[in-house]
């Protein structure tokens, strides 16, 4: 117990760790979302959205699902995140940030007992191999969080006004074709629905939730 209680006081630090992702899109430090934060509502998002999914008659563990939206980018406590322009530009840096976040995983497994450990580590494999239908879910509420919130930030009008906004591309050709990956039919028409609905009335509107709550 005393070694998990060690792991648990290391965690503390996603409530201080910033996505630094966003930072190569020209969001200041200070508006930045931390890990604890974007685990958080990227959880919170799936929970809701896989309630349809399973009212649907789709199969998913939606347990799992939030496990791992959860624990997804617990390797950036120990690097941060690659930013996208680099990531894309050099494809092999990809091999790096994965053994990073291997270690990284190993790590904080030795605060764990051996099958919880296993686990873990179980858990971290099923989601960047893309093995199952949960991890291929997980990824999509993992990348569409991060448009949320965007949105939340009015990103279009405050830092891409009148610029070509890349999300566009990004939201079609990267996440909407992540569905694709879906072998469940029901799971994947509710997370295309999701997508769509997102596109079409929520893509660059900017922050509407106090509107929302006025209605």
């Amino acid at each position: 117990m005393n070694k998990l209680l060690k792991l648990l006081s290391i965690l503390q630090l996603t409530k201080e760790q910033p996505c630094t992702g966003y930072l190569a899109s020209g969001i200041r430090i200070g508006e930045t979302a931390s890990l604890a934060e974007h685990h958080y509502t990227a959880s919170l998002n799936s929970y809701f959205i896989l309630q349809r999914v399973k009212k649907a008659g789709g199969i998913i563990n939606e347990g799992r699902v939030m496990l791992m939206l959860m624990v997804h980018d617990l390797p950036e406590l120990f690097g941060g995140d690659i930013a996208a322009p680099l990531n894309r530009k050099y494809p092999d840096l990809r091999i790096y940030k994965d053994k990073i976040g291997e270690r990284a995983i190993e790590m904080m497994s030795e605060f764990l007992a051996s099958d919880e450990a296993d686990e873990f580590k179980k858990l971290h494999k099923e989601l960047e191999e893309f093995s199952t239908d949960e991890a291929v879910v997980a990824k999509i509420f993992d990348q569409m969080d991060h448009q949320f919130f965007l949105e939340h930030l009015n990103y279009h009008s405050k830092y891409n006004h009148d610029k070509e906004d890349y999300r566009v591309s990004f939201i079609s050709n990267h996440v909407s074709k992540l569905t694709e990956k879906i072998k469940d039919e029901k799971t994947k028409k509710v997370m295309t629905d999701f997508l769509q609905e997102f596109i079409n009335n929520y893509f660059n509107k900017g922050f509407q939730g106090f509107n929302f709550l006025m209605e």
